[in-house]
């Protein structure tokens, strides 16, 4: 299996997250592909895929655990057998990805 971590976090809250990503080892912003209700600007939430070590997912989850009022939400998946989670999670939240770049 080819575990995989999808998290999907408000636009509001880019910064922090993106500064959490740095802290682990991230190179440059993690948010990478916007979303909103209607699939158009502006962005109301981004998204990071990631492939973690056991290790780094207990780090994040330590994070995640003493913010929890950034809204993250954080799920794994079989990136493999799974390639259509991301779209899916993200319509099951109500949202659609837009076509240009996170800002």
């Amino acid at each position: 299996m080819n575990q995989h971590s999808l998290f999907i976090v408000p636009a509001a809250n880019k910064a922090w997250f993106d500064a959490q990503a740095e802290s682990l080892g991230n190179d440059g912003p993690a948010l990478v592909l916007a979303l909103s209700p209607n699939g158009q600007a502006p962005a109301t939430h981004g998204w990071c895929g990631v492939s973690l070590s056991a290790a780094k997912e207990a780090q994040v989850q330590v994070l995640l655990d003493a913010y929890p009022e950034m809204q993250v939400d954080w799920t794994r998946y079989d990136l493999a057998a799974q390639p259509q989670w991301p779209d899916q999670r993200a319509a099951e939240l109500g949202l659609q990805r837009i076509s240009t770049p996170f800002p």
